[in-house]
Order: structure tokens, then sequence, then C-alpha cells
């Protein structure tokens, strides 16, 4: 028997613009996973319920009842209260170094109440989201931990987190400036403090500053 569940439930992803792969970063699933549900397993009620706080109409995924008129409705509102963030595929070393890879390429979006990034003074299309890879900045930051950055904040002041970029290395690490090095500090003590000599290399960029969850975050 054909499984209309899955066809919808592809439907409501492509609607809201996500790829396999992106939502599964949502909810914490493989991208083989979604595509096994997409073609016709049976789908988890707790992932039911993380991709309705995501935007999917779970309504209609299971019963196939969509009143137009009043996803319009909702569209405006979440349109109104909530502003979309990307999210790329890049590891970010909270460790000794990782390497960007796949496509600097947007793979999902997440929502951020417009409210609590005004309250910031941020703007969505200053921000970005990698992951972290490592424990270097245990307890603080974990692995696979999702990063808000500002790419708009790249001032350096002592002592507060940036995501650092040296070649192809990217690095989530507390910054100190000592004359000509950049001191990228580690909040796991197991970890060294790292030295990039600025005379050595012309190929350093500081990404942005990271911003700290809190209420109002990921959506």
């Amino acid at each position: 028997m054909h499984n209309f569940v899955s066809d919808r439930f592809k439907s409501e992803r492509k609607r809201l613009n996500l790829s396999q792969e992106g939502l599964g970063n949502l909810i914490e699933v493989s991208e083989s996973t979604v595509k096994r549900w997409e073609n016709g397993a049976s789908i988890p009620s707790d992932k039911l319920i993380l991709c309705a706080q995501h935007g999917f109409d779970i309504t209609y995924v299971l019963l196939g009842d969509k009143n137009v008129e009043e996803t319009s409705k909702s569209d405006d509102l979440f349109c109104g209260e909530f502003a979309l963030v990307n999210v790329y595929d890049v590891a970010v070393s909270a460790g000794d170094g990782a390497v960007c890879f796949g496509a600097a390429e947007p793979v999902s979006r997440l929502a951020f109440r417009k409210d609590w990034l005004s309250r910031h003074g941020l703007y969505a299309k200053d921000l970005a989201i990698v992951y972290a890879k490592g424990d270097s900045m245990e307890p603080t930051i974990h692995d696979k931990e999702p990063l808000l950055v500002n790419t708009l904040d790249k001032e350096l002041t002592d002592g507060f987190i940036y995501v650092v970029r040296n070649q192809e290395n990217f690095w989530v690490k507390r910054v100190q400036r000592q004359f000509n090095e950049l001191l990228l500090l580690s909040d796991n003590e197991k970890y060294l403090p790292m030295k990039l000599d600025l005379n050595e290399s012309t190929d350093i960029e500081i990404i942005g500053r990271w911003i700290p969850p809190s209420r109002g975050t990921f959506y």
C-alpha cells in the first residue's frame, strides 16, 4: 500500500526549503534516515514533534487535512515573529583544527525570534550557524553543538570567543592579540594555547564572534 504520510512529509520538507541533510541536522538524525521516512518507513512521534517545532504542518502530514487560509495566516504570523538564519555544512574545531567540509552553501535555516534579535542588536543577514567539532571548549561549547556567529563582529576583544580561519582550518576559541600574534585559548585545560603568527601567515581571518545560546535561539 502506498504511504501517503511519507509523500506529505516530503512535501512539507520541500515547502520549508529544507534539504534532507538540513532537516536531519535540525532534528538530529542522519540524511539516510530522512530518506527512509520519505520512502515509506514509519516516522517516530518524537521526531514529528521536533519537525512541528521547525514549521511542519503535522496535521496535514498525518491526516492530509490542510486549511489553506489557516496555513497562510500561520505563515504570515511566522514571518512576522521570526527571522531565518542560514545553517552551513562547516565543522569548526573545538580541538586542534578542523577543515571546512562540503560546499559553503546553506544546507538549512533556523528560526530566531525577531524581538530577541532586536534586543541584542542583531540582524539575521549578518548571522550564520556552523557546528563545533571536538572538546577543547568544554564545558562552554560541546562537540557537535550549533554555533551562532555574528559575522559582522570581527573586532577582537580579549577573552571573548570567535570563529577564526587560518587557510583551510577553522577554530572556535577565546582570542587574545599579543603584538604580532593571535593567541587561541581553550576552555578545556587539557589543551595548550595555540599561536598564530600574523607575520608568517597573511591568510588569517576572524569569521565572527560567537553568540552564547539563550532563550530565543534555535527555534
